[in-house]
């Protein structure tokens, strides 16, 4: 099997709850994975500028027979933007990607 991960803050950067896209994001996974787990986290890194962001988060864990690191991307691309990230970190297969999104 594949295992595949997206991680998904629980604020923006402005201190707004995501808690209604976590909601859709879980009903997203569902529907192509057929389940997911979820466990709490907090992380920090530095962006370009060497500002500190320090959040909590939720990684959201697939697994699947079939190769679908597409939908990963796909939807870490699509949270990333409604998340109003600047980055988005997502485990492919074992593999980390840092996937970046905006400014």
């Amino acid at each position: 099997m594949r295992e595949y991960s997206i991680v998904l803050p629980t604020h923006d950067n402005d201190g707004t709850c995501l808690a209604i896209l976590h909601i859709v994001l879980k009903r997203e996974l569902i529907h192509m994975f057929e389940g997911y787990s979820a466990t709490a986290q907090t992380g920090g890194w530095l962006n370009d500028k060497g500002e500190l962001f320090e959040e909590p988060s939720i990684r959201y864990t697939v697994a699947t027979i079939e190769l679908r690191e597409d939908l990963i991307v796909k939807a870490a691309k699509k949270y990333g933007i409604l998340a109003g990230q600047q980055a988005m970190y997502v485990v492919l297969d074992g593999t980390v990607e840092i996937i970046t999104i905006g400014a």
